[in-house]
C-alpha cells in the first residue's frame, strides 16, 4: 500500500478501463456545466472486489463513488442511494424464473429515480462481485443478476443522460443497455485505485484505451 504502489494502480486501472460506446460524446462530463450528480447501483460504493484472496488486502480502496465525490467537491451536488443489491434473495433461481421487486427494493428503486430525475447525470455502477462470478461460481444466465436491469431501465426512463459503468468478472450480455444507453464504461475488476481511474475517464482527465480481451455474448 505504498505511495508508489499505489501510483503503479492507479495507472494499470487507468490503463484497462475500455470505453465500449459514447454516443454523440457524453462522455467525458464537464464539471463546469452541472449541477447535481446522481450516482446508483451495487457497484457504486463497494470495494470487495478489490479485496479478495487473489489479491492484495491491507490496501486502501476508491469506490467509484469515492471518485466521483473527490472529482465534484466543491463543483457539483453528488446524490447517491444504492439502488439495488447484486442479487436479489430468490437469485439464482431467479434466473431462469424472475421474482417480483420487493417492496423494500421498489423503494430503493424509486429513490434512484428521484436523484436522477433532479441531476444533469447518471452514473449508474452495475455488474457482478464474488457471489456471481469465481471458480466455482457458475451461472445460468448470461444477464446482469439480479434486478439490475431493473435499475437501469427505471432511471433511463427519466431523460436523464445515463452512463453506465460495469464492475465484474466476467462479461455480462447487456443487449438492452447497449442499444439505449449513450454512454458504457467497462471497467471490470479496476483495483484499489478503481474508483479514481474511473473518475479520471469520466470526466476527462484520462482517454480510455482499454480493448476488450474476450467476446461479449448476446446470447
Amino acid at each position: 500500500n505504498s505511495l508508489d504502489n499505489q501510483e503503479l494502480a492507479l495507472q494499470a486501472s487507468r490503463e484497462a478501463i475500455v470505453l465500449l460506446k459514447n454516443k454523440d460524446q457524453l462522455l467525458p462530463i464537464d464539471l463546469q456545466k452541472v449541477k447535481t450528480i446522481s450516482v446508483t447501483g451495487p457497484n457504486a460504493d463497494d470495494a470487495a472486489y478489490a479485496l479478495t484472496h487473489y489479491g492484495p488486502l491491507a490496501v486502501d480502496v476508491t469506490t467509484v463513488l469515492d471518485g466521483i465525490q473527490a472529482k465534484a467537491a466543491g463543483k457539483a451536488e453528488v446524490l447517491y442511494t444504492k439502488g439495488c443489491d447484486i442479487v436479489d434473495a430468490n437469485w439464482p433461481d431467479s434466473e431462469l424464473i424472475p421474482s417480483p421487486l420487493t417492496s423494500e427494493e421498489e423503494a430503493e428503486i424509486a429513490l434512484a429515480v428521484a436523484n436522477a430525475q433532479k441531476s444533469d447525470v447518471t452514473f449508474v455502477v452495475l455488474g457482478g462481485n464474488s457471489r456471481t462470478c469465481g471458480e466455482n461460481k457458475s451461472r445460468s444466465s448470461l444477464e446482469l443478476p439480479g434486478h439490475q436491469q431493473k435499475l437501469l431501465e427505471a432511471v433511463y426512463a427519466t431523460g436523464t443522460p445515463t452512463v453506465l459503468i460495469l464492475i465484474h468478472g466476467r462479461p455480462n450480455s447487456i443487449n438492452w443497455a447497449d442499444k439505449y444507453i449513450p454512454s458504457i464504461l467497462e471497467a471490470w475488476y479496476p483495483g484499489s485505485q478503481g474508483g479514481q481511474a474511473v473518475a479520471d475517464v469520466i470526466f476527462g482527465d484520462y482517454n480510455p484505451g482499454g480493448k476488450l480481451t474476450v467476446t461479449v455474448p448476446k446470447t
